[in-house]
């Protein structure tokens, strides 16, 4: 997360896989991602356009999707790459690679969602409910019917790998608030210890779209187990793209398709940490990256604290309770 995009890539090895793979092989356009090497592929023949992912020197993540995708699917996530190509089509080359075919990019999967709010709001929230849904299909997995997938212990170093550089953002900072210093402790201590990663997730809430008008999950820096609820919130937050006014009946209907049984307090609770957790991460995430050091986070603690202090989901989505949204 957060790599430089002005590196080179392995265009070498692109077109070596490429061309063993595809003798109708016209093109090879690289497409700047931070944990691989992707391409576009293009053809002679009139081959629809696949995309090839290939792995990064000491990133895991074409490796953890060639072993973990597949059995998810299987397990009842359909929602996930299909893979036309693998490394074990061509286990010569010695590169963990995937192909699949093109589809519609986050930014125009983005679009889609609020296009969709705009001409047909049965159709959004019966997205808004299918999101829920496969979240809650997604956190029922256990990690070790999952190939490849992070256990209990390194999601651990992960998420403290990722947390802890970002919260120190704040920490340092004269003007956290004392009640913000008390909830970054207070997560932080209930996620050290593996036995807190009782659930499924670690996707970082991209999303591409098929010709079919169906959305497919990607980008899985943490893909394993997971805190309960952090995957909710995450998809919780995808709702967001709808840019809907007023957001009540789109998380009424994800909340139906996670919890059909309804939202009592402990997921409520669960909710409200990784929700309010989000919210302050971007922030620090934003100060890593670079953001003025005299930045106003005066919304940022307002957004966060309003998670805190209200019960009700749908207006933490709501007018400056969203200020904090990436």
């Amino acid at each position: 997360m957060g790599a430089p995009r002005s590196r080179t890539p392995n265009d070498s090895g692109a077109w070596d896989i490429a061309g063993a793979l595809y003798p109708d092989l016209d093109s090879v356009e690289w497409i700047p991602s931070d944990d691989a090497d992707v391409f576009r592929l293009s053809f002679t023949s009139g081959r629809e356009s696949r995309v090839l992912k290939m792995a990064r020197d000491g990133i895991q993540a074409v490796w953890r999707e060639i072993g973990a995708f597949p059995a998810m699917r299987r397990l009842g996530i359909p929602e996930l790459l299909e893979f036309e190509h693998t490394s074990d089509d061509l286990p010569n080359l010695g590169i963990e690679f995937h192909v699949t075919r093109e589809l519609a990019n986050p930014a125009q999967a983005t679009r889609a969602m609020s296009d969709l709010w705009i001409d047909d709001q049965a159709r959004a929230l019966d997205l808004a409910y299918w999101l829920g849904d496969c979240t809650r299909r997604i956190e029922s997995l256990d990690w070790r019917q999952v190939p490849r997938a992070n256990s209990p212990e390194s999601s651990v170093k992960i998420g403290d790998d990722w947390r802890m550089p970002q919260y120190r953002q704040l920490l340092t900072r004269a003007d956290c608030p004392a009640w913000a210093r008390t909830f970054l402790d207070r997560a932080s201590a209930r996620v050290c210890r593996p036995e807190a990663f009782d659930a499924f997730g670690g996707w970082g809430g991209e999303m591409l779209r098929t010709p079919e008008g169906r959305f497919v999950l990607i980008d899985w820096p943490g893909l394993g187990a997971a805190p309960r609820g952090s995957l909710a919130a995450s998809a919780l937050e995808i709702l967001l793209r709808f840019r809907a006014t007023d957001p009540t009946l789109l998380v009424e209907r994800f909340l139906a398709g996670w919890l059909p049984g309804g939202l009592d307090n402990s997921r409520l609770e669960d909710l409200r940490l990784w929700w309010t957790h989000g919210i302050l991460w971007w922030a620090g995430l934003s100060l890593s990256l670079g953001a003025p050091p005299a930045v106003d986070l005066t919304d940022v603690y307002a957004a966060a604290w309003h998670s805190l202090e209200t019960d009700d989901p749908a207006s933490w989505l709501s007018g400056d309770a969203a200020a904090a949204d990436p």
